[in-house]
């Protein structure tokens, strides 16, 4: 590990390590290369700017359905300024949520965060919204103009 990164040394629940391994797969996908949770975490910790867009109840019921402490330990090196980031989630989902979080939880809000992003993509491509929207304003399906 070198200066311009941090290390973290977590014990994770099994249901926070099933998390980690769905978003690496969905984003190992996503970008047809193989990621690492340092790489998606990096890509993640860009723009948090969706994080508040999560209800407050939903993320509590995640952090209760998903609890983040556990004895599978991972270690974790991410850039400093994405550790600077990741504290930045840790802070703010604590002051929101009315609770200390540690960083394990703001990695698990990090990724349910990720994980609901890609399904809603995933619903809207299935719904072709831009189709649905064409059809349903007068005047597009046929081309003409007001």
């Amino acid at each position: 590990m070198d200066a311009d990164s941090r290390g973290y040394t977590l014990d994770i629940s099994e249901h926070l390590f099933r998390l980690t391994t769905e978003s690496l797969r969905i984003h190992s996908n996503e970008t047809k290369a193989y990621q690492t949770l340092e790489n998606l975490v990096d890509a993640r910790t860009g723009d948090l700017s969706r994080i508040n867009d999560h209800d407050t109840s939903t993320l509590k019921e995640h952090l209760v359905t998903i609890p983040t402490q556990g004895n599978i330990r991972i270690e974790l090196s991410i850039s400093r300024t994405s550790a600077d980031n990741l504290d930045q989630v840790k802070d703010l989902l604590s002051k929101q949520l009315n609770t200390n979080l540690s960083v394990g939880d703001a990695l698990s809000v990090l990724l349910f965060d990720y994980i609901v992003e890609q399904k809603t993509a995933r619903v809207l491509e299935k719904l072709d919204l831009d189709n649905v929207i064409a059809f349903a304003t007068p005047g597009a399906a046929s081309g003409s103009q007001h």
